[in-house]
């Protein structure tokens, strides 16, 4: 994972376990789960999407666009992932 990886990835995940209850669609994730600003909107997507494969968010499919959210079943051990890298910086 490259830094600005890891920063998308810490910023969705940070959010999410301040806001459990948060669902969004990809702008939604973009505009507000990612800390401001967001380095490059491509990379936000892939990410938000690796989190997807990972099992760590969910996404549901609606009549219009996606929406995502924490898979609460994981949220314990994303809640060990964000406390981790924040003792690392």
């Amino acid at each position: 994972m490259d830094s600005q990886d890891a920063v998308i990835t810490h910023s969705i995940l940070d959010y999410l376990v301040r806001h459990p209850g948060a669902k969004d669609t990809r702008e939604g994730v973009i505009n507000w789960w990612i800390a401001k600003p967001c380095p490059d909107e491509r990379v936000a997507i892939e990410t938000l999407e690796a989190l997807v494969r990972r099992g760590w968010i969910l996404k549901r499919a609606t009549s219009g666009q996606p929406i995502y959210s924490v898979n609460q079943a994981q949220l314990s051990e994303i809640r060990e992932f964000v406390t981790q890298n924040n003792q690392a910086k």
